[in-house]
């Protein structure tokens, strides 16, 4: 399989982490995961995009039913002392209907350690009482967090033409950063650098220049909301834009999308 080839790794990421990449597969991309930081990129960027999902999710409590069942399992449930050794009786005729082999305890002792995990997990999970039992108090409960109070990400994917150099963008406006991390080579680079412009209607702001290896942090004027974000890389003399402009030419722009 050509994991160099870009949909491919996009594809492969998210389907690791929604959780439908299993089995040899699952387990073959995470080794290639741990030595390309290109790879780890891509699962940062479909992580960061689709953890919005489960924080909209509401807990769900059993109901009452369940816990009947378990309690009414659990009491009928009387455990057989069988002596270590015991008196072989004489052989009587009986009848094959009446032969009944006594539970064996560790089947006993092993259904009742089943019980009480399911019991234990539920209570884990739910923090809810058993029925006829007071409610435990609450004690400094931290708040649920809902995708409203956590502070918005937009992720963008730019990848510059006639090469395999890209980054993925996380762009943070609450805390005026954009975390650009790079893969690939780009082979016109020469002595040039790449720098990152913000696309306003007032015209073009620079963000700082591009990583071209790993990882960087770019900062994001104050005050920018995330309303319409529009990203752009200019090829530009080592150093970056000597006049607070883009000078050479656009390579490749694209919109950030929100994620959180």
């Amino acid at each position: 399989m050509k994991y160099d080839n870009l949909k491919l790794r996009q594809m492969l990421a998210a389907e690791y982490v929604l959780g439908t990449l299993r089995g040899g597969a699952r387990r073959r991309f995470e080794r290639l995961a741990r030595g390309d930081l290109a790879i780890r990129s891509e699962i940062r960027f479909w992580e960061s995009r689709l953890a919005g999902l489960a924080a909209g999710m509401e807990p769900k409590s059993p109901p009452p039913s369940v816990w009947f069942s378990l309690q009414h399992r659990i009491e009928t449930s009387t455990p057989v002392v069988t002596p270590m050794r015991r008196p072989v009786p004489p052989p009587q005729p009986v009848r094959k209907a009446d032969v009944s082999a006594p539970a064996s305890p560790w089947r006993i002792v092993a259904g009742l350690a089943t019980a009480a995990a399911v019991v234990v997990a539920v209570l884990i999970g739910t923090r809810v009482p058993l029925p006829g039992q007071p409610a435990a108090p609450v004690v400094a409960a931290a708040p649920v967090v809902t995708p409203a109070a956590v502070a918005p990400i937009y992720v963008s994917l730019l990848q510059l033409p006639e090469s395999n150099m890209q980054w993925t963008l996380a762009v943070r406006p609450m805390a005026d950063e954009v975390t650009a991390v790079a893969s690939g080579a780009y082979p016109k680079l020469g002595e040039h650098s790449l720098e990152l412009w913000l696309i306003t209607d007032a015209g073009a702001v620079s963000l700082g220049l591009l990583p071209t290896a790993g990882e960087g942090k770019l900062k994001l004027p104050s005050g920018v909301s995330g309303a319409q974000l529009t990203l752009a890389v200019s090829l530009e003399p080592v150093g970056g834009s000597p006049t607070g402009q883009p000078t050479g030419p656009v390579l490749t722009s694209g919109p950030a999308i929100k994620a959180v």
